[in-house]
């Protein structure tokens, strides 16, 4: 596994655990289907079976199923003591844009009303078998229609909606419906405009902070508009300096999930249990700007200490050469002196002669 699918690993995990709080979760029902009215209340939410699975045909001896995992599922109930399922509410936690998400969510919701389909079918089959053994059942027996449908003429599915929620650092351009999906910018689809009415269009509710407004984040009841806030902030260079506004408190789970979704490393001091996120980014900031000017003085240090090598190499160089030029003068001048001129081609090429030129004339 590459570091960038686990690092998504960790990413889908963390905010599974995030989203599924029941609070955190009535708040992106609220704020996605109820536009921040507090209609779905935590105490009606009840955890439901993240695995979806279903027999998409059935022949002799073969089964071809269908199975898929969802992020969260939460199913609303009336009261704790009513049982009755009233919706069904899924959850998708994007941290990377999916361009087949149409489709991905519709079989997720297709499965989900094919579940209660099949319900109603063992209900059915333990209505007929009570008939059988001469009891009389709760509800009266289907009729041979009601029974090959599994389903009674009168009876009503249980909504099913899917709330994406868009973690990553980029805006969300991606499709939201079937029918966006679709070739509608071909000349064949032109002459077959008639084909899109016929094609149902499938979408799913989109929460992404890249478009949300400030009136957006404070329909928001809880933190979910801090982490979604730090998202959208940290991604974004004309909006980044909004983050040290933020004043509502993060807990060091919530500081955790941040980092992983942004790179944005806030700590919280030692004997406490959260910090405001403005100030947890004003130290962060602080401290970088701290890092940063020391890294900059020991970099200062060490090119000072590496120029100096430099220059007194260089200079040490330039010493030995005006040296040795004086020196290979005074050789020649000795040599013209006593007569001896044509050694001097032979001091200017040969180094070992040269030396023992100037050990002859004493020249150091």
């Amino acid at each position: 596994m590459g570091k960038n699918k686990t690092d998504m690993t960790k990413k889908d995990h963390l905010t599974r655990i995030y989203i599924g709080r029941n609070d955190i979760f009535a708040d992106v029902v609220n704020y996605a289907v109820y536009g921040g009215e507090k209609v779905i209340s935590p105490d009606i939410l009840e955890e439901g079976d993240t695995v979806a699975a279903s027999y998409i045909y059935k022949g002799e001896g073969f089964k071809l199923s269908l199975e898929r995992i969802r992020d969260v599922r939460k199913t609303v109930r009336q009261g704790e003591n009513d049982k009755t399922c009233y919706m069904v509410f899924g959850a998708e936690n994007q941290s990377s844009l999916h361009y087949a998400m149409p489709v991905r969510t519709m079989i997720y919701d297709a499965i989900e009303y094919v579940r209660q389909i099949e319900n109603r079918k063992k209900t059915f089959e333990a209505i007929s078998d009570a008939v059988k053994n001469g009891k009389v059942p709760a509800d009266a027996p289907p009729d041979s229609e009601e029974f090959l449908s599994s389903w009674k003429s009168d009876d009503k599915l249980v909504p099913v909606v899917t709330i994406v929620i868009n973690f990553s650092d980029k805006k969300w351009n991606a499709p939201v419906s079937i029918h966006q999906m679709l070739d509608s910018e071909s000349d064949e689809y032109q002459r077959n405009r008639i084909i899109k009415d016929l094609v149902p269009d499938y979408s799913f509710i989109l929460i992404d902070p890249h478009q949300m407004s400030e009136d957006d984040f404070n329909r928001m009841d809880t933190n979910l508009k801090t982490i979604l806030r730090a998202v959208a902030y940290a991604s974004d260079k004309s909006k980044s300096n909004r983050l040290t506004d933020i004043n509502e408190e993060i807990t060091r789970s919530e500081a955790g999930l941040i980092k992983k979704l942004t790179g944005l490393n806030i700590s919280i001091p030692k004997g406490e249990e959260v910090i405001k996120m403005g100030e947890g980014i004003k130290k962060l900031l602080d401290d970088s700007r701290l890092e940063g000017e020391r890294k900059g003085k020991l970099e200062g240090k060490l090119e000072g200490k590496l120029e100096g090598k430099l220059e007194g190499k260089l200079e040490g160089e330039r010493e030995g050469e005006a040296k040795g030029e004086k020196k290979l003068g005074s050789l020649i001048n000795s040599l013209i002196n006593a007569g001896r001129n044509d050694e001097i081609q032979m001091v200017t090429s040969d180094a070992e002669y040269r030396q023992r030129l100037y050990d002859e004339f004493g020249i150091k």
